[in-house]
């Protein structure tokens, strides 16, 4: 077997151009890549706290054969409050051969963690206002419809449906799903979850 081809990884400002063009060929990503409110989150692949933080999606698959394009894009609706959130992210994957369980399908475990960041993404999102610590997925609850087939591009969505500022900590409800493009351009759910998210006020917020 070859040595992985590793990825480089994104600065927080840069998108290359190699990743913004392969998109541009991907059916999927089209309607959301000409929507003027989606602008793109630059943070996809980027390893944080000197090489510590986010190194999964930044550096261990980040390689031709396991997420070789991966593009993450937002939409934060102006009149978006804590009291009524209106958040959407949405993150296309393109995965390669080397993340699957049985052959040419994607690992149900990756299915959980393409979410898990997904939603977490749409909470940080609803949430950048606040000042307080960094958010931590409490609970994740994930119902598996179709398989994954790999290689190939899926969508992961998600949306913030909640938020309660009301105790010490925040508390956030977030849900989102994965979809691909069938045969016949039809949209094939492959999963749907549901998650809280928990991050603790600074001292001195209310």
């Amino acid at each position: 077997m070859g040595e992985a081809v590793q990825i480089k990884a994104q600065r927080t400002d840069v998108i290359p151009k190699d990743t913004i063009d392969h998109f541009k060929t991907v059916p999927i990503a089209h309607s959301t890549l000409q929507d003027p409110e989606f602008k793109c989150l630059y943070a996809s692949r980027t390893v944080t706290d000197g090489g510590k933080g986010h190194t999964l999606m930044g550096k261990t698959w980040a390689t031709e054969t396991t997420i070789p394009h991966l593009l993450s894009l937002y939409r934060r609706d102006p009149s978006s409050t804590l009291d009524s959130p209106n958040v959407e992210i949405r993150r296309f994957y393109t995965l390669g051969i080397d993340l699957s369980a049985h052959p040419n399908l994607l690992h149900g475990g990756v299915i959980s963690t393409i979410l898990d960041s997904t939603l977490g993404s749409a909470v940080g999102i609803a949430m950048k206002t606040e000042k307080m610590k960094s958010m931590y997925t409490v609970q994740l609850n994930v119902k598996y419809e179709k398989p994954v087939q790999i290689p190939g591009t899926i969508c992961s969505k998600a949306w913030v449906r909640n938020i309660d500022v009301s105790g010490k900590n925040y508390k956030v409800w977030a849900e989102g799903r994965i979809e691909s493009l069938g045969k016949d351009g039809e949209v094939v759910i492959h999963a749907k979850a549901e998650g809280i998210w928990v991050g603790k006020k600074v001292e001195g917020r209310l």
